[in-house]
């Protein structure tokens, strides 16, 4: 897969992928998470910058389905 920005392009590797796919869906999992896993505020808002919890979790999720169907 390739991840292409003006100033930044990045090849990963099918394994890379596949184990980032995992560790997106897993934080993703850890922001939704209402019992006592569940990422904090902080821990959220400094990975988030900006973006509140429910879009940092859509998005995380959206990026791993991605990353899972370029395997």
């Amino acid at each position: 897969m390739s991840v292409i920005d003006p100033a930044v392009s990045v090849r990963l590797s099918a394994s890379d992928a596949r184990r980032l796919s995992a560790l997106l869906a897993e934080a993703a999992h850890l922001l939704e998470d209402p019992g006592p896993h569940r990422m904090t505020d902080a821990q959220a808002e400094a990975l988030g910058r900006s973006a509140s919890r429910t879009e940092l979790a859509g998005w995380a999720r959206t990026l791993a389905a991605e990353l899972r169907a370029q395997d």
